[in-house]
């Protein structure tokens, strides 16, 4: 009982400090979670969107009354007052063009919001594939250094012996210099890419990341459904309707009624004005406007034509380019995935006089270059399903940040 005891005490332990131990790593989605609605770089974006908003507010108040009072009573003369309230109706046609450009300018400003966003969560995600991959490569070189000084010491205490020859040891020397060099350049590499990754997450300081695995490509990708295109849509239909509303150059009247007394000696009277204002468009009837507003019309409909003839084929060539890039990262990692059992099978039979030093480093040599180049293949594959992902859905986005 008593062993029995022991065994499920250190088996408790084990576990515990396993769980501990994968506790610790950072995993990309721990590193997405912190992407909350409530983050300030998505409080930080919706300037434009704010600015949409409140024009739509404007276009669709209706303006104000004026009231106005004069009194006349010159010397001798009766006393005349009058009030007059005047007010020009929403009757010319503009209200309505101007509410409909500017709901447009609302839905092209959230388009263009969302895109923002998705771009927010890609910075997001190269933040911590930049940090997890140099990590990686930190740690891939400091493996290779320690095995590279480990022999060249044994072989220099055995030439110093007279065993071997120093030739041996000296190139062993050189491969570790070569080695701490990489080593160097990497660790100044994680130091920045930590940085970058701590100024998004600094609550996860002393963690390590882990490698993102490679997602699958989103299931239904649509170049219309992009949000900047869409954006480009709305934003031709409100240069649309905004050069519709500029050739409107006529104006309803302001009417004007109130009521008027007169103040005499013998008495007073009092009754009913009436009255109408009306700016006839003579010499101004808004061409500069109409000029502008046509221009803009057409600059707009070049833009979405531009994109829509761009998207469809760069949408394709995105799908193409992660499909060859992520079989291309897969191939590399599972090759790369049994090469450390070279380097020590290499170190063992060198060590024992089984292998030369020729052998050992060119094995050193290979795997080192077969697993940073895996690593710079899964670094590609991310990057390019992060330009991928831009293209999905707002609800995959938000279903990959949950």
């Amino acid at each position: 009982m008593r062993v029995a005891s022991s065994v499920v005490l250190v088996g408790g332990v084990l576990l515990a400090s396993a769980t501990a131990r994968s506790q610790d790593v950072v995993t990309e989605a721990d590193f997405l979670d912190g992407l909350r609605p409530d983050h300030p770089a998505l409080r930080a974006v919706g300037e434009d969107l704010a600015r949409a908003a409140a024009a739509r507010r404007r276009a669709v108040m209706l303006a104000n009354p004026r009231l106005e009072f004069s009194r006349e009573q010159p010397e001798d003369s009766p006393r005349q007052d009058t009030w007059t309230m005047a007010w020009t109706p929403p009757f010319d046609g503009r209200r309505g063009l101007a509410r409909d450009a500017a709901e447009a300018g609302v839905l092209a400003a959230r388009e263009r919001t969302a895109a923002e966003r998705a771009r927010i969560r890609r910075d997001l995600r190269k933040a911590y594939a930049d940090w997890s991959l140099a990590h990686e490569r930190h740690e891939i070189l400091a493996r290779h250094l320690a095995i590279a000084e480990e022999l060249a010491d044994k072989s220099r205490l055995r030439a110093e012996a007279g065993e071997e020859s120093g030739l041996a040891a000296g190139r062993l020397a050189l491969t570790a210099q070569e080695v701490r060099t990489q080593l160097a350049a990497a660790r100044t590499d994680y130091v920045r890419a930590e940085a970058v990754a701590l100024g998004w997450r600094p609550d996860l300081a002393g963690r390590p990341p882990s490698l993102p695995a490679l997602p699958p490509a989103p299931a239904s990708l649509d170049s219309a459904r992009r949000p900047e295109l869409r954006a480009l849509e709305l934003e031709a239909r409100q240069a649309a309707l905004e050069a519709r509303l500029a050739g409107r150059f006529w104006t309803t009247p302001e009417l004007q009624a109130g009521w008027q007394r007169l103040e005499a000696a013998g008495g007073a009277q009092d009754g009913p004005v009436l009255g109408l204002a009306w700016t006839v468009p003579l010499f101004d009837r808004n061409q500069a406007g109409r000029l502008e507003a046509v221009r803009r019309k057409e600059i707009a409909e070049a833009r979405l034509a531009l994109a829509a003839g761009r998207a469809e084929h760069e949408l394709k060539g995105v799908i193409e380019a992660y499909g060859m890039a992520a079989r291309a990262a897969d191939d590399a990692s599972r090759t790369a995935a049994g090469a450390e059992r070279l380097v020590d099978s290499a170190a063992a039979s060198f060590r024992a006089g089984e292998a030369t030093l020729t052998d050992l480093l060119d094995t050193l040599r290979a795997v080192r270059e077969a697993r940073l180049g895996a690593l710079e293949l899964l670094g590609n594959a991310l990057e390019t399903h992060r330009e991928l992902e831009l293209w999905a859905s707002p609800s995959f986005t938000q279903g990959a940040r949950r």
